[in-house]
């Protein structure tokens, strides 16, 4: 009998910690996920030359995706003969079993 509830107890550890890394790596790729988006609208917005239309329309599609992009013209030189522009996307960071939530920022700039 000592040996069953054993067995059982090292089971029931083993299923929960599989639980857990299951967790760990879906939001690992909802990470990756949102880094790659964040690098295609930023190449995006670097082939456009910063077009204005160009920017609300992956600011849209950032809205479709569950993300939120923030695009900022900085002042690169006072010539103005270089764009660039800080690309903030906000995604949402959440393991539910663990009890962890939030909301995460990726930056990365446009040239």
């Amino acid at each position: 009998m000592k040996y069953i509830i054993e067995a059982f107890s090292i089971l029931t550890v083993l299923m929960l910690n599989l639980t857990v890394c299951v967790a760990v790596l879906s939001v690992s790729a909802r990470v990756a996920a949102a880094m790659e988006f964040k690098a295609d609208m930023i190449a995006e917005i670097e082939n456009s030359n910063f077009n204005p239309n160009v920017i609300d329309a992956c600011r849209g599609q950032a809205a479709l995706e569950g993300y939120s992009l923030e695009v900022t013209p900085c002042m690169y030189d006072p010539d103005y003969d270089r764009c660039v522009a800080q690309v903030c996307l906000t995604y949402d960071y959440e393991i539910p079993l663990l009890g962890i939530t939030g909301q995460r920022v990726t930056r990365g700039i446009a040239r």
